[in-house]
């Protein structure tokens, strides 16, 4: 998620362990050590586009590595604040409890998180929160600041509990859109080979629905909520990019099949075509609307270039237009479909 939002769990997360009298340098050092791990993101390549991606979320966000980016961020504290009589042994235990809040918040959204590295390459995703979500940060912040500015961690506690309460509330959505896009397939005679449920920008009541039937990815979005009807977006179809067919495309050098590889790691495996530029391979997990088939991401394949690295392109919509289309979607509202 967004540093704010890391920093914030980070330090509501340490007042569940601090005294009253530390709350403000242990609410401190659970928002560093919060959002530390982020620093990953200072791997990068100006010849690579795919490095950045492919060590966003690794062992950084670790479970293992957690500690020690605690540890270490406790120490450096320790050593800009000597002049404080703190142990370190509770400068410690509130770093290392900031740090282990980050990968396992970033493994509620749908990125995709090396959790379990270097034990597991798997990618976590729980899919029950949008990357960035304003209903889940500002009450968190609010409530992070009032305990931080009067001292008072009962506030920070709080937040807490109301994340909790509507990490809960996005896993019944989940469950919710994944039956209802069962029923999708089902109705249109489709057995299904992969499903993902994902919620759309900034909310858990729009969900995206991507599933696989034979060679085909099909798209649609469903806006539920509790006690109301379900509202069915249809969107497109699109065909799966076959492993076996990447290497014999003749436009693919040895260095572009290593990259189209780990693009397919990252991307949890929905590649696809772009729907409008052959030379660019999709990613079907994210896209502007849930229910369009043009991704928010892809990598372009360029056959002149036979030792260069692929080209990593954004897909974005900025307009007034396409926003208001989505908040009327957010909303429950009937949209035009898209071509």
């Amino acid at each position: 998620m967004d540093p704010l939002t890391q920093a914030s769990v980070g330090a509501a997360v340490v007042a569940m362990a601090c005294r009253k009298a530390e709350t403000r340098h242990a609410l401190l050092l659970g928002a560093l050590a919060g959002a530390a791990p982020d620093l990953d993101v200072l791997i990068r390549s100006e010849s690579d586009p795919l490095l950045a991606l492919q060590y966003h979320r690794h062992f950084t966000h670790a479970l293992v590595v957690a500690p020690l980016i605690g540890l270490l961020v406790a120490a450096l504290f320790k050593g800009l604040f000597f002049w404080k009589p703190w142990p370190y042994r509770r400068l410690a235990l509130f770093a290392i409890l900031g740090a282990l809040t980050h990968g396992l918040i970033d493994a509620c959204t749908s990125y995709g998180t090396l959790l379990y590295w270097p034990i597991s390459g798997h990618r976590e995703s729980w899919d029950i929160i949008s990357i960035i979500d304003p209903i889940f940060t500002i009450p968190l912040c609010l409530l992070t600041v009032v305990a931080f500015a009067f001292r008072r961690p009962v506030f920070a506690r709080g937040a807490v509990g109301v994340c909790c309460a509507y990490l809960l509330f996005g896993v019944y959505q989940r469950n919710q859109a994944t039956l209802i896009a069962q029923q999708i397939a089902q109705e249109r005679g489709h057995p299904l080979q992969e499903l993902t449920v994902r919620p759309s920008f900034g909310n858990t009541v729009l969900w995206r629905i991507v599933y696989r039937s034979g060679q085909q990815y099909y798209v649609d979005a469903v806006h539920t909520t509790p006690f109301s009807s379900p509202r069915h977006y249809l969107g497109g179809t699109v065909s799966a990019y076959r492993a076996d067919l990447v290497a014999g495309d003749g436009a693919i050098t040895s260095v572009q099949l290593h990259d189209v590889a780990r693009f397919r790691f990252f991307s949890q495996g929905y590649l696809y075509r772009h729907p409008t530029d052959a030379a660019v391979i999709g990613d079907l997990r994210y896209a502007m609307y849930p229910d369009s088939i043009e991704p928010l991401w892809g990598i372009r394949l360029d056959p002149s270039l036979p030792e260069a690295h692929v080209e990593l392109e954004h897909f974005r919509d900025p307009s007034q237009r396409a926003f208001k289309r989505l908040w009327r979607m957010i909303l429950g509202e009937s949209v035009e479909r898209l071509d």
